[in-house]
């Protein structure tokens, strides 16, 4: 049974795996409550709803424009991952010219002790 149980068993869930499901289930919420909000905006009179909006199952399924609907969920994962993309290309370049600046600056005072030490040493020979 327990030969079992680890080949059925998943494998260990790193910190990283866990921020990206949580980040992907919240911005899951967020986008539907974005287009639930958008959805009742979609609505031009309440009379031609019946007064219950956008998400109304009849009014939903037969009079109203649901093809925006549905692109903005089929597309949501993908704007999603392309806006989550760009955040961290632009975060990751931020953090290599910093690094850059960083090792010159380390360069440039590895060399200037250096230059201090054969300063000394040729005071010194003198």
């Amino acid at each position: 049974a327990h030969g079992a149980q680890a080949i059925w068993a998943s494998p260990p869930v790193t910190p990283l795996a866990h921020h990206c499901a949580v980040n992907s289930t919240m911005a899951l919420r967020l986008a539907l409550r974005r287009f639930a909000a958008a959805g009742d905006a979609l609505v031009t009179t309440t009379a031609e709803a019946g007064g219950l909006g956008f998400f109304e199952e009849r009014y939903f399924w037969t009079k109203a424009n649901v093809g925006p609907f549905f692109i903005g969920v089929l597309l949501a994962p993908t704007i999603y991952r392309s806006a989550q993309d760009a955040y961290w290309t632009r975060q990751l370049r931020k953090l290599n010219t910093e690094e850059i600046i960083g090792d010159r600056y380390e360069w440039l005072r590895l060399n200037m002790l250096q230059d201090e030490v054969e300063a000394l040493l040729l005071k010194q020979a003198e």
